[in-house]
This record gives C-alpha cells, sequence and structure tokens, in this order.
C-alpha cells in the first residue's frame, strides 16, 4: 500500500507537469469566512427537492459542511458523519460501520436511505448500506445533508429514519491540483486530484485515492483478522451553468478487501456511472433527467459471494405557476439483478433475481398567507414484493421574528429486501431459518415539529420534537418443529428531542453543541412472542451528545470534538466518551501541515456487538501534509 501511495503521488505529478499550464484554478466554494446568518442560509435540496436556505427548510437537518470536514478529524466518510449530531454512527470493524438517525441501528442497519450525487448506494440484500464499499473523496465535498425523519415524498421507500444527502464540488470548483498524505504508525491513505477547464464552457477533475487500515483486537488482545485496504479512481465533467442548462457526467472504480477474502475483511469492488442532464428554457418551468449504472461485488471466506448490477433513470419537473404556489413532480425506475451464490451456511433461494421499482411523485406547495407556507406531496411507488405503496407527506412552516416554526406528519415504508424474503439457512432443508413468503412493507407513521432561529446575532439552534409509530416490524415466529419463520409481528413507537446550536464565541472562536434524547418501546403482536427481535431491534442509546470547538490562533487552527453515546442494553455495551482533536498550519500558501488525533483520552473502546468479542477502537494520531495548487 506504501508503494501504491508513492505511485499515486508521482502520477499526479506527471499530470500536473503537463497540465498546469493550461490550468485555470477556480477557487473551491468555503464557508469558513461567513457570518453565522450566511450559514443558516446555505442552500438545500434534501428537504423539498428544490434549493431553499437551510434557515426555511421544515425539516430537521443539519448540514456538514466542506469546511467542517476540513477542520476535523474524519479520515472516511462515515468518520465525517459523526459531526452530524442527529446520527448515530458505530464503528464494529476495521473498515465496517453501523449508521441510523432516530434508533434501529444494527449491522444491518436498514432504515436510512443515502445518495452520493443524486445516486442510491443502499444495498437491494438488504436494504442497508456497505460502508467498507462508499468511500468518496472527502476533499471533494461540498456538504452532506443530514435529515432526520422520514423522506419517502421525494426519496422513496427506505427513507424511514432519516436521508444522507452526500453532495460534491462541481468540476469547476475543484481546479488546479491536490495531494495529499494522512498516515499513522498503522494505517492511513493518500489522494489525488487534478482539475482543469474542458472546452469553453467545460470542467474535469480526475481523483484516485488508496486507504489502508490495520487490524483491529478484542478485549483479550486477539487480533480480529480485519485489515484492509483499497484503491479508487474517478472523474467528473461538467458542462454549461447550474440555472439555465447544464450537463453533468461523473464516474468511480474500486477494488479493495482482504486477500484471502474474510467475512470480517470482505473483498468488494465495483464501479458506477452517471449522467445528469438539467434545464430552464424560458417559460417552460425547469427540468432534470438522471440516468445511471452501477455495479458491486462483494465475497468473503464463508462463501458470501453476491453481485448486483443496477440501472435507474429519473425525470423531475417544476412548471412555471403564479407567485406564491410551486409544483414538482417526477416518476423513476431502478432495475437492480442481484446474484448470490449458496455455500453450506445459507443460501438466497432464487440465486438470481431481478428488482424494480417505478415511481411517480408530486409536491407542492403555496403560501397561504405571507408567513405561512403548506407543503403536500405523495409519492406512489411499486416494487416487486408488495406492489404499490402510498408515501404521503404534509409540513406546514411559520416564518416569524423568532425564527422557523414547522411541523409535519408522514408515511413511509422500509420495502422488503431479499434478506426478508428469500434467505434460508441452512442452504439445503431442513432449513432452520426461512425468509417469510409473506413479509410486507415495515411501515412508521411520524408526527414532528420544530423550531429553527437565533438568539441575538451570535447564536444559532434548532430544536425538534417527534413521535415515530411503527408497524409490521421484521420479527422471527417460532415454531416447533423450525423453520423460524421471518414475518411482520413487532410494532411499538419512539420519541424523542434533537437539539443543536452553534455560538461564535469570538471572531476567531466557533463552539457548537447537540443532543438527542429517544426512547424506544417496542412489543410483539398477541400470541407471538419474540423477545430476542424486540430487543436487537431496540438496541439504542438513550442520549448522545457532542460538543466541538473551532479556534484560529494567527497561522494555526485548533479542532476539537468531544462525543459522548450512552450504553446499549443487548448486548450491553457501555457508555463511552471519546475526543477527537486536529490541529493544523498553513506551513506555506500550498502546504498545509495537519496532526489528527482520534480518542485522544481513550486508550480504547467499544462501539458495537459483544465486548467480549467485538472490536477495540483504539487512540490513533495521524499527520498529514496536504498540497494544493
Amino acid at each position: 500500500m506504501k508503494n501504491t501511495s508513492l505511485t499515486l503521488g508521482l502520477a499526479l505529478a506527471v499530470a500536473v507537469s503537463f497540465g498546469n499550464a493550461s490550468a485555470q484554478r477556480v477557487p473551491a466554494s468555503s464557508l469558513a469566512d461567513l457570518s453565522l446568518e450566511q450559514l443558516s442560509n446555505v442552500e438545500v435540496t434534501s428537504v423539498s427537492g428544490r434549493a431553499e436556505s437551510l434557515q426555511g427548510a421544515p425539516a430537521s437537518i443539519f448540514v456538514i459542511t466542506a469546511e467542517d470536514i476540513r477542520r476535523s478529524a474524519a479520515i472516511t466518510l462515515p468518520q465525517a458523519l459523526r459531526l452530524a449530531p442527529n446520527l448515530q454512527v458505530a464503528q464494529f470493524t476495521s473498515g465496517n460501520y453501523a449508521v441510523s438517525a432516530r434508533g434501529f441501528n444494527n449491522t444491518i442497519s436498514n432504515k436510512l436511505l443515502v445518495l452520493v450525487d443524486g445516486r442510491t448506494v443502499y444495498s437491494a440484500l438488504f436494504s442497508g448500506v456497505f460502508w467498507d464499499a462508499t468511500d468518496v473523496m472527502l476533499e471533494d465535498v461540498d456538504r452532506i445533508e443530514v435529515v432526520s425523519g422520514p423522506g419517502g415524498t421525494l426519496w422513496g421507500a427506505n427513507a424511514v429514519n432519516g436521508v444522507i444527502n452526500v453532495i460534491t464540488r462541481t468540476a469547476a470548483a475543484t481546479q488546479g491540483a491536490l495531494a495529499s498524505v494522512t498516515r499513522s504508525d498503522s494505517g492511513g491513505q493518500a489522494v489525488a486530484r487534478f482539475g482543469a477547464p474542458l472546452g469553453d464552457s467545460g470542467h474535469y477533475r480526475v481523483y484516485g485515492m488508496a486507504l489502508d487500515r490495520p487490524d483491529t483486537e478484542r478485549a483479550d488482545g486477539a487480533l480480529r483478522p480485519d485489515s484492509t485496504s483499497k484503491r479508487q479512481a474517478g472523474f467528473r465533467a461538467d458542462w454549461g451553468d447550474a440555472v439555465k442548462e447544464g450537463f453533468t457526467v461523473q464516474g468511480d472504480v474500486y477494488d479493495g478487501g482482504k486477500f484471502p477474502a474474510s467475512s470480517l475483511a470482505p473483498r468488494v469492488r465495483g464501479g458506477n456511472l452517471l449522467g445528469r442532464y438539467h434545464a430552464h428554457p424560458a417559460g417552460g418551468g425547469s427540468y432534470r433527467l438522471q440516468a445511471y449504472a452501477d455495479m458491486a461485488e462483494r465475497e468473503d471466506e464463508s462463501g458470501f459471494r453476491n453481485e448486483a448490477r443496477t440501472v435507474d433513470l429519473e425525470f423531475t419537473h417544476e412548471p412555471e405557476l403564479a407567485r406564491g404556489h410551486e409544483v414538482l413532480w417526477g416518476a423513476g425506475h431502478r432495475r437492480t439483478r442481484d446474484s448470490n451464490q449458496p455455500n453450506a451456511q445459507f443460501a438466497f433461494l432464487p440465486a438470481d433475481r431481478d428488482l424494480t421499482w417505478t415511481h411517480v411523485f408530486a409536491q407542492y406547495q403555496t403560501e397561504l398567507s405571507p408567513a405561512l407556507r403548506l407543503t403536500l406531496g405523495g409519492k406512489l411507488e411499486k416494487n416487486i414484493f408488495t406492489g404499490v405503496e402510498f408515501l404521503p407527506n404534509l409540513r406546514l412552516a411559520f416564518k416569524s421574528d423568532a425564527g422557523l416554526t414547522w411541523a409535519a406528519v408522514s408515511r413511509a415504508v422500509r420495502a422488503p429486501a431479499r434478506l426478508d424474503r428469500d434467505i434460508f439457512l441452512p442452504s439445503v432443508a431442513p432449513f432452520v431459518v426461512q425468509g417469510g413468503p409473506t413479509f410486507v412493507s415495515e411501515v412508521v407513521r411520524v408526527v414532528e415539529a420544530g423550531q429553527r432561529g437565533f438568539i441575538g446575532r451570535d447564536l444559532n439552534y434548532s430544536i425538534t420534537l417527534y413521535r415515530q409509530q411503527y408497524d409490521r416490524l421484521r420479527s422471527g415466529t417460532l415454531s416447533s418443529p423450525p423453520p423460524v419463520m421471518l414475518e411482520n409481528r413487532i410494532e411499538g413507537h419512539s420519541t424523542g428531542v434533537e437539539a443543536w446550536a452553534l455560538w461564535q464565541a469570538a471572531r476567531n472562536w466557533r463552539l457548537s453543541a447537540g443532543v438527542l434524547a429517544q426512547r424506544i418501546s417496542l412489543r410483539t403482536k398477541s400470541g407471538l412472542p419474540d423477545p430476542a427481535s424486540v430487543v436487537a431491534l431496540g438496541n439504542d442509546p438513550r442520549r448522545l451528545w457532542t460538543l466541538r470547538s473551532s479556534w484560529d490562533v494567527g497561522r494555526s487552527e485548533v479542532d476539537l470534538i468531544v462525543r459522548h453515546v450512552g450504553s446499549l442494553p443487548a448486548p450491553a455495551v457501555p457508555a463511552y466518551t471519546a475526543v477527537d482533536v486536529r490541529w493544523g498550519w498553513k506551513a506555506a500558501p500550498a502546504l498545509t501541515v495537519s496532526l489528527l488525533a482520534q480518542n485522544l483520552f481513550d486508550r480504547r473502546h467499544v462501539e458495537f456487538t459483544d465486548p467480549a468479542a467485538a472490536s477495540q477502537i483504539e487512540r490513533r494520531v495521524f499527520l498529514r501534509l496536504a498540497w494544493q495548487l
């Protein structure tokens, strides 16, 4: 991997030597110098499907900015997601994480929708995300919009408890050359990027990254063989502008894991290619057409071999209406060919299956008064397992001198995945566990309300209260004789509060804090006991809180984040508090030197699964050298 990193750096140097003469660097958009008021008006798109200010978005949304990421100790995308106070991020191997919003976190978490530049990255196998296969070059990220709460009307059947929308910068905003090496005593990564003009109205960038992660240890000191390495490369090209007409094409390829592959460090490889065209003709309203293809392969020593090939097409249109009235509508179709080779432990039957999702949606916004806005929308989405699902949404937003007050009611579903319908353990009869042929969508109905605003000029805050009513959650039905059938036999509710604030304590010092308090109550439906499933579904901390500090001292930057995660009930995992620190120094106009410390005051702790066998997440210190022209 060290040789790979060196080769990557040399390749970039050669590319720069040929391309630097013609490249005209366009400064990247930075939020470093924005006031709190300007930060609150950053445009977001994940709530209504159109650009609107963060301050005016009627949802529990937190934005991780490019500056937040740069001024953190994050190395990977899941680590960057720890900056969002409305997410639970738990590491359980060297390269894999469990990520959720509003609870229900586990190693196959399935109620959170994740997008990267409009491309859905969840697996049709279990409706969740393989985080060890999902990497982006953090230096290219413009912002990450984290919406907690359902988003089914816009994003579909898996946006149950939240949406993570990773949005990268345009190619025009990433011109010139960049190289960064981040190393510790064991493990790290190297990234390189080059961007230049393309014709009269276009720009492009290409990038490469290489990373390696060391083995973790158990509590008894034994190594877990979960070390991995990965290589990834990609490009993006943009033509036109963001308003009148523009076209984007981008793609990535990756290959990584362990050789030979293991269940703790599987082999992962794949690639994707996306094209997007948008236009706003005079008098015709704006529209967007997007298409992408995605291929992902995964295998481990247990014989698990999954291959998924996806094509997706989506169209959205926003017609021009009278002032005070806005409509956004669209339609789309996704098709996945999912293939799994059976092994002695389990099988997916049939081994190959074509999965399709087809949707049409419409959302209407109107001003009931100068201060009161109504949003009403719905989506019809069809899947091959349960047919058509209806995903409605109603929101009210009231603007006043105190800020924005909003309330919403909505319905979302988690459509069945292959894990629910097609899995058999073992792979031949007699089966001990079997997918449920009658398994239907899990349902949530949500009521939430929030307030966002300012106290004076120097403190910005957001607070949300919610109650989520669940029905038909996944469980196993005990039968005699076996098998255990997967069915929808759990119901219950969760209540909670999400709050965060940002305070400009001084001209060169910002402080922020966030808290999530939640209570989840689940039960089996009468006559069908399955306490193990109830416990597993509700294995979440009741409290999470974070404190962050960003301080500029001359040419240096000192950044700190303190994260506290409450205890988990079953399996019992103790609460822990982690401190991450970054010190950055502008050594030269093109060179930045940083020291990154993760878990600075904690030698090691467990974040997920049984502590006796789990990975101990250790203290790590990195040196980063970043060069940019």
